[in-house]
């Protein structure tokens, strides 16, 4: 099985994803991990960075190159992949309709995880991660917060916090969101293939309604 996953930022795609990989075996495939995972001491990496501190989306061939490459693994190819945060606009569409062909690939359905902009605003501002394992946590919102100020859980790691977690990038990429990626639900609706999900909620009770919609 193959979905994606669609939100406003803050909505909890990652978490979402990360449950789904660990329950199912879903590979979780990150736009923005993808990013991010580029060499920040090459002048991509540096470009990357610049581009995402100011709340702006890296240039579509980036993004679908390095996407293209990640889908192409055996992992997803084995046991089916979760795309977190991709496509985010319609010319990603067409991009990755043009991958699914080449690359013998299917998206059963797309998840739309809603949220209000001012429970993302919480979300973001108290977001943490662990450089190391890349576990998220949160210090705001009182649900998932590292037993230890600014310490993982896991692996004992001063947590990081990410260069766009601020309200004036959130308020960019929200704004983005409403204008460039509810096309997108709105595409798939119209192929019938949107889970529509109320993302404020707790994470248990977003994967159960999930789970219940999947029929898993």
């Amino acid at each position: 099985m193959n979905l994606i996953l669609v939100a406003a930022p803050a909505a909890g795609k990652g978490t979402v994803a990360e449950i789904l990989n660990q329950k199912y075996g879903l590979i979780g495939v990150s736009a923005g991990e993808l990013l991010r995972g580029v060499d920040p001491e090459t002048e991509l990496g540096k470009e990357i960075r610049q581009i995402q501190s100011e709340g702006k989306l890296v240039s579509n061939e980036i993004t679908n190159e390095l996407m293209k490459q990640r889908l192409s693994m055996s992992d997803v190819k084995t046991n089916g992949a979760i795309l977190d945060g991709y496509p985010r606009i319609m010319d990603q569409v067409y991009a990755l309709e043009s991958m699914m062909k080449e690359l013998n690939f299917n998206i059963d359905y797309v998840i739309y995880l809603k949220i209000d902009y001012e429970t993302a605003l919480k979300r973001t501002l108290g977001r943490r991660i662990c450089p190391n394992c890349k576990k998220t946590y949160n210090v705001l919102t009182g649900y998932n917060t590292p037993k230890v100020e600014n310490v993982c859980d896991n692996c004992g790691c001063l947590l990081d916090k990410r260069n766009d977690d601020n309200e004036e990038s959130l308020k960019v990429r929200f704004n983005f969101f409403n204008e460039n990626t509810l096309p997108v639900v709105e595409y798939y609706r119209n192929l019938g293939k949107v889970i529509e999900i109320d993302s404020s909620k707790t994470i248990e009770e977003v994967i159960k309604d999930l789970e219940k919609s999947l029929g898993v």
